[in-house]
């Protein structure tokens, strides 16, 4: 983007500058989450120059957060589809401790998650099987610490639905790593 583009509707460049500042953490944190830092910034410029471009009609939206969610998760997928097209292998479960390690302790913290056994590999693998919005809520809630109101505003939901969804996810995931006993309600 060069400055011409912002000078057009500065009305809408105060909302939209508000907008991404605010969202800016979520995009890049998911976008880190499957693309390397490089990639994950060029994703979130991609989002934030569509965000702009489609700005009046986003802003007319019910979900505005939930349209530049869409957005973000194209490019995402467009960038790993451009690396698997350049021979690129998919990113390596051993890249990964660390949002692992995080999204471990926070679900074990909150008792969400019984303690298992299984490797860092095995909860990655358990994760890259759930649904999308399942997998989306995980990583929003444990990994971005977003409240079950960012959630909801970004996946245009309501907070029960987003509290539901992580329960699913959390009894999922415990079914895949063979976690010992119930989790907690």
């Amino acid at each position: 983007m060069n400055e011409s583009d912002w000078a057009v509707g500065g009305r809408h460049r105060l909302t939209f500058d508000a907008f991404c500042d605010t969202h800016h953490r979520t995009w890049s944190g998911f976008a880190g989450t499957r693309l390397h830092d490089g990639a994950a910034r060029e994703a979130v410029e991609t989002v934030k120059s569509r965000v702009w471009r489609e700005w009046p009609r986003i802003l007319r939206e019910q979900f505005p957060a939930f349209q530049a969610w869409t957005i973000l998760k194209e490019e995402v997928g467009a960038l790993l589809l451009q690396r698997m097209m350049d021979g690129e292998p998919p990113p390596s479960p051993g890249l990964v401790p660390r949002w692992v390690q995080v999204l471990r302790a926070a679900a074990e913290r909150a008792h969400d998650l019984p303690e298992t056994g299984g490797s860092h590999e095995q909860l990655y693998a358990a994760l890259c099987g759930l649904s999308e919005r399942r997998h989306d809520v995980v990583v929003l809630r444990y990994l971005l610490g977003l409240t079950d109101d960012q959630i909801a505003d970004c996946l245009a939901t309501t907070e029960a639905n987003v509290r539901s969804t992580a329960g699913q996810a959390l009894d999922r995931l415990a079914t895949a790593l063979g976690a010992r006993g119930e989790r907690q309600r």
